[in-house]
């Protein structure tokens, strides 16, 4: 579900055209691709004698299991999330000329991801995150849990292997470097185009996560199951559908209801065509929206109060 808004011609946007690897790898590269991916390295393992696919199976089933767990917990009624700051975000990267933000992070084997050489210039990038695999599970924990470090999206360039440059390399020299290399883990440095390609929204209170291209409308999200947006009138104003961006205050509306008695809110209703895309997008649902203004009131006041005394 994570890409379900993105194919992997589109990732990176007008400017950052990604392949999808089946369609453009040669059978040389395919090996290098394969052992990315928990699939892959379970099939390795198979035909040398491993017989490991089944446990990886278990094992990324296990994680989305987790992941389901997590996102009831936070539907329960944890602690409200007050602090959504951009500036923290962008502390966590490089920022170098032509828009673009680098950094590193440390990934787990399998990595659960597939890399594709560009098809119009040197280099290798991120085409897809496999559910459920290390890569999204990374994700997760630092875009929904709120851990320290970066996180990975589909569009992201790989410049360097465990420290070794590889930028404008193909997948022919990458692929090696990330599965012969010693560990349990590899580090990637990675290098996005932040002003371009998707966005990565997440969905709360559910913790459900979705890459979205620019100016695509939010309720696409329901149409693939991603997240559920509901609504209980014809006319926009049921603030049901109405999801609130808690880093900027902007409300969003989901659905397209229009009324020809009332016109609908002029709210916004797609993903924004500018926003920097190291940030993630949250969206708190309308019953979230209303707890998340009441605990930031309280807490505003609370200190007030602190420095009054």
């Amino acid at each position: 579900m994570a890409v379900a808004f993105v194919s992997a011609a589109t990732m990176l946007g007008s400017a950052w055209p990604v392949a999808p690897p089946t369609a453009t790898a040669p059978r040389s590269q395919t090996p290098a691709l394969r052992s990315w991916t928990a699939a892959g390295a379970a099939a390795e393992q198979q035909r040398s004698g491993g017989g490991v696919a089944l446990l990886t199976g278990l094992v990324a089933a296990a994680t989305l299991r987790r992941h389901r767990r997590a996102a009831t917990q936070r539907n329960a009624g944890d602690e409200v999330r007050i602090d959504y700051k951009p500036e923290e975000w962008v502390k966590r990267v490089k920022m170098i000329e032509g828009e673009r933000a680098v950094f590193d992070v440390t990934i787990p084997k399998p990595l659960g991801l597939i890399p594709a050489n560009f098809p119009n210039r040197p280099g290798v990038g991120v085409a897809k995150i496999n559910e459920g695999g290390n890569t999204d599970t990374l994700n997760r924990k630092v875009i929904v849990d709120g851990d320290e470090g970066m996180w990975v999206l589909e569009g992201d360039e790989v410049i360097a292997v465990n420290g070794e440059n590889v930028e404008g390399k193909s997948l022919d020299v990458v692929g090696p470097l990330v599965k012969e290399s010693e560990g349990d883990s590899v580090k990637l440095t990675l290098c996005r185009h932040y002003m371009a390609g998707p966005v990565k929204v997440v969905f709360l209170p559910s913790g459900k996560v979705a890459t979205m291209k620019r100016g695509i409308e939010i309720s696409k999200a329901a149409e693939v199951g991603v997240e559920d947006v509901s609504f209980s009138c014809k006319e926009g104003w049921c603030k049901a559908c109405w999801h609130t961006d808690p880093m900027w205050g902007i409300v969003y509306r989901a659905c397209s209801a229009a009324s020809k008695k009332r016109p609908p809110p002029k709210n916004p209703r797609t993903i924004p065509m500018k926003w920097n895309n190291v940030v993630p997008l949250w969206l708190l649902n309308w019953r979230e929206s209303t707890k998340w203004a009441k605990a930031k009131k309280a807490a505003r006041e609370a200190k007030k109060a602190g420095a009054t005394q």
